[in-house]
């Protein structure tokens, strides 16, 4: 049995059909109001240049500023300025531990010495409540 090539013109002839089908099929969708609603629109976030990913959750800001220790650092640092008897300040991050080394002044005594550190630990943990505060004094 011989088997003839499929004729050129049948096939033009079922992509047309397929091509009218979906064409229809579109215009009817369209015309007939299915997903033409206002309801069913596409909501967006305004454009801000980060595709909406600062605008989609607006109780946690997205900037560059915000959060990092770069800038944690520096308000610690900012907190404990108005401290006279504080000289230096160091400090580090390990995870959500923050660690704050104190340089003082040497002529302090041992109980100014823990007083100013238990000042000092409450003013951070104060102002910086997502982190495990470690303040430690040397003189």
């Amino acid at each position: 049995m011989d088997k003839k090539p499929f004729d050129s013109n049948k096939r033009w002839g079922y992509m047309r059909f397929i091509a009218a089908a979906v064409c229809v099929a579109a215009l009817s969708l369209t015309l007939f109001g299915c997903g033409n609603n206002e309801q069913d629109k596409l909501k967006t976030y305004g454009h801000d240049g980060y595709m909406g990913y600062s605008n989609s959750n607006p109780n946690l800001p997205n900037r560059h500023q915000y959060l990092n220790y770069n800038a944690d650092g520096n308000f610690v640092e900012q907190v404990l300025e108005p401290i006279a008897e504080i000289e230096r300040t160091q400090v580090y991050f390990n995870g959500t531990d923050l660690h704050v080394n104190i340089k003082v002044n040497k002529a302090l005594s041992d109980g100014q010495l823990e007083r100013l550190r238990a000042k000092a630990q409450s003013i951070v943990q104060y102002n910086m409540p997502r982190y495990n505060v470690h303040v430690e004094v040397k003189r």
